[in-house]
């Protein structure tokens, strides 16, 4: 599989001329994911990261580091210390009672929480690669559509100490994968499955950061600030995220979304044929 995008053929039909594509949860596995991971392998009760990583809002440790406010060993710090607040607790309890959950808050004692051993977690289930996903986006680059990423991203820092930190995520990721009896190991797929951050930039004609923008999803104003950049109206872009809260400010700002499910991106894929019309076919036609 090429992973360098080829460079825009003649401007397709219809009223759609770019693909934004989010990245963790639709081009490579989800963040999400390894929080699920974490929480079974800790015996903490479904969500509650998830929880204590939202009460905290714009100001919390992660969107810090996805706006590029903080480096990466300032977000470990940070990180833990959110994790571990004992108000987790409460906003848990909350969180249960509303959904209609059991939980027992008087006999739950706040863990102690690794923020970097959490965030290595995340980010080895996000450098996995969708290959169907991939492949579809090297088809849209052939057929004209300018194909775009716009993530809230992070950058780990750019010397010895960041690139081994990056490193040691891709190593034990591929060794799990190898390892595993997951249908995406070697075994029974060609190609790279696990990709950093410079390898994903070469398969799209602009790579939209946030930790670069300044501003991260759902802020209407990235939206707005992608489609100045990539020279496009917001109601010529088709947008795919997995998160609908990201998805409801693009449809605001006047995007077309695909909300892509955990486990099928087949499915939004072939949403994406039938919205794009014109017979074209994002799937690679089978070997003879």
């Amino acid at each position: 599989m090429s992973l360098a995008i080829s460079k825009k053929g003649s401007t397709p039909p219809g009223p759609y001329k770019a693909v934004f594509f989010d990245i963790g949860g639709v081009v490579v596995g989800s963040p999400f994911q390894g929080i699920a991971e974490f929480e079974r392998e800790h015996n903490l009760p479904p969500n509650y990261l998830n929880v204590a990583i939202s009460r905290s809002g714009p100001k919390g440790a992660f969107q810090r580091l996805e706006r590029g406010e903080i480096d990466l060993w300032e977000f470990y710090g940070a990180f833990s210390e959110q994790l571990s607040n004992p108000l987790n607790v409460s906003a848990y309890s909350k969180y249960a009672e509303m959904r209609g959950k059991t939980f027992d808050r008087a006999s739950f004692k706040a863990p102690k929480v690794d923020g970097r051993a959490l965030f290595h977690q995340m980010m080895g289930k996000a450098a996995i690669v969708n290959q169907s996903m991939v492949q579809a986006i090297a088809l849209l680059a052939d057929a004209g559509y300018t194909v775009v990423a716009l993530t809230n991203n992070f950058h780990y820092p750019s010397d010895e100490r960041g690139r081994q930190e990056q490193e040691l995520i891709l190593q034990v990721t591929a060794k799990t994968l190898a390892a595993s009896s997951d249908p995406q190991s070697p075994a029974s797929s060609s190609g790279p499955l696990v990709m950093g951050q410079d390898q994903l930039k070469t398969i799209f004609h602009h790579f939209l950061e946030s930790a670069i923008m300044g501003l991260r999803k759902p802020d209407p104003a990235i939206y707005k600030k992608a489609c100045e950049v990539v020279g496009v109206e917001p109601s010529q872009v088709v947008f795919l995220d997995d998160i609908g809260a990201n998805l409801k400010s693009a449809q605001d700002v006047g995007y077309k979304t695909i909300r892509v499910e955990l486990g099928k991106p087949e499915k939004a894929i072939k949403e994406l044929e039938q919205i794009l019309g014109n017979g074209i076919k994002l799937t690679p036609a089978p070997k003879l």
